[in-house]
């Protein structure tokens, strides 16, 4: 039986409308979510792979959360922004590492996808897949929370996207077209996002 604690990858959406400095409510749950799981001593690591202008605000809420880790505990690897990219740079920082227990963090309208990318990148090697939504369940404090994040645009918006991303041809093309677009990705995802929230 493995004893190593699992190591946690946060998926990460956007920066905060109003305040690009922070990041998007979307993804302060989830670092809520990884923070409680490390807390708790169920994760020993918490992991974030894309680009600066968002891991910068998460790491920065991560450590005022948790009291200043040990800095090996939060780990930065600023390179993507897709979900593909995120569990692809996840799967080579496990190999490099040799981190064996595997778990990933998302909103569970991103779910499906999550689960996709990691049948596709990881194979047979299983990493369990858990949502904000589960984790923070277990604490009454966050039960308003909850509760009012299924009519935040931000969440609408990510649905909306996701059913979009889902849908097997439309979806398909526009997930081949990401890459070729993933340096303007952030901006024009914000920028659609913006117009639908309005």
């Amino acid at each position: 039986m493995n004893k190593e604690k699992p190591v946690a990858l946060l998926h990460s959406y956007l920066a905060d409308r109003k305040d690009k400095r922070k990041p998007d409510r979307l993804t302060r749950t989830g670092i809520l979510a990884a923070a409680e799981l490390y807390r708790r001593g169920e994760i020993g690591k918490i992991c974030i792979t894309v680009k600066p202008e968002l891991s910068r605000p998460q790491v920065k809420r991560l450590k005022t959360l948790l009291n200043n880790p040990p800095e090996e505990d939060i780990v930065s690897k600023e390179e993507t922004v897709t979900t593909e990219g995120e569990v692809e740079t996840f799967k080579k920082l496990a190999e490099e590492e040799n981190w064996k227990n595997l778990l990933t963090i998302g909103n569970e309208a991103h779910v499906p996808r999550i689960k996709r990318e990691i049948k596709r990148t990881f194979k047979d090697k299983q990493v369990k897949t858990t949502t904000p939504r589960e984790i923070l369940a277990e604490y009454k404090i966050y039960s308003y929370i909850l509760k009012e994040m299924e009519n935040w645009p931000e969440q609408l918006s990510l649905s909306f996207q996701e059913k979009i991303l889902n849908t097997p041809i439309i979806g398909a093309l526009a997930l081949k077209t990401i890459p070729y677009l993933s340096r303007y990705k952030v901006a024009l995802q914000s920028w659609a996002f913006e117009r639908l929230e309005k």
